[in-house]
């Protein structure tokens, strides 16, 4: 509601207990506009969006998605159903996947099917339960291809624990698909603040770089015996580099504000090109602890604040947390 608010706009939200999802009905114009002026642009916690029509209840069984779609006009250049992750709506997960195929025939029987045109929004449909569902769209900039926008990452073969796919999936939402080939590559150095047991550092290692992993704990025996990590035993907020590195990554159990001003603090004096961090949330007041970490992260930088951005995500992967990557703006 305050991206709403900060572009001009009005209007009211609702939520339900364990669904996992949040309506927001504007006050004036069209819901799709909003998404394609950006006004929702880059959310924290939703991972999904879309602008949609009135929910349509008593969606029959052998055919749900004719009377779903009878007044839809939009061409689409991709489509997903898809249902909100609450405990509420996780047994509708089958009844997604077996509509999907069904979806895009539908829409190429009346020409509305699309792939290619980037022009063209993503078509959600939106389960609610097995007779009620919301069509919408989203600008493909603003959608993810995954449904739920939750890229299903299998467990890391040889990770030594299940924070690495935290990396994974930042680097995936946060880096881009393509943009992270350029970023991690062989011959490139990081360092990683509060390694062990060193599921970060073992992630970093698959893309080539070499890593100082910084934590007086122990790492996996498969990273110990790895030459291109260097085990440093020390304090992650006082240790500081022999040389500037290409990458700083860190997932330290500490409060938010010690964490991006430490980020912060790397970026200013030219020790890393670029980071990616989690921030630990306190139990209430979240989104007032997001917007205290971007505050503090332009604070910190001081002078070189114009030169670095800051994008902030709720992963799948994560608990009480986000995940913030900060990187040169003409990255960003």
């Amino acid at each position: 509601m305050q991206r709403l608010g900060d572009a001009g706009g009005h209007g009211h939200a609702r939520t339900r207990d364990g669904a996992g999802l949040l309506e927001v009905f504007p006050g004036a114009g069209d819901a799709l506009a909003w998404l394609e002026a950006d006004t929702f642009a880059d959310p924290v916690f939703p991972r999904q969006i879309s602008a949609t029509s009135a929910a349509v209840s008593d969606l029959p069984a052998d055919d749900r998605l004719r009377p779903l779609l009878a007044s839809w006009q939009l061409p689409v250049s991709d489509a997903l159903v898809e249902t909100a992750e609450g405990d509420a709506h996780r047994a509708l997960g089958k009844l997604t996947q077996r509509l999907t195929g069904p979806l895009k025939g539908v829409l190429q029987e009346r020409a509305l099917w699309r792939p290619g045109d980037p022009s063209a929004p993503r078509m959600h449909v939106t389960l609610d339960s097995g007779s009620r569902a919301w069509v919408g769209a989203a600008p493909l900039r603003h959608s993810s291809a995954f449904p739920g926008g939750i890229p299903r990452l299998r467990r890391l073969g040889g990770a030594p624990s299940r924070s690495a796919l935290k990396l994974e999936e930042g680097l995936r939402w946060l880096v881009g698909e393509s943009q992270r080939y350029l970023e991690l590559r062989s011959g490139m150095t990081a360092a990683d603040l509060g390694a062990a047991p060193g599921g970060w550092t073992w992630v970093l290692r698959q893309w080539g770089l070499g890593v100082f992993a910084v934590d007086n704990g122990a790492l996996a025996p498969g990273l110990r015996a790895d030459p291109d990590v260097v085990h440093v035993r020390a304090d992650a907020f006082t240790w500081e580099p022999p040389r500037p590195l290409d990458w700083l990554v860190c997932d330290l159990v500490d409060k938010p504000a010690r964490v991006v001003e430490l980020m912060a603090r790397w970026l200013r004096r030219g020790w890393a090109r670029q980071a990616l961090f989690n921030l630990k949330l306190p139990m209430r007041r979240r989104w007032a602890a997001v917007q205290d970490a971007e505050r503090r992260f332009q604070r910190t930088l001081g002078a070189e604040a114009g030169r670095f951005g800051l994008r902030m995500r709720h992963l799948y992967h994560d608990r009480e947390e986000v995940t913030a990557y900060a990187a040169p703006t003409s990255r960003n």
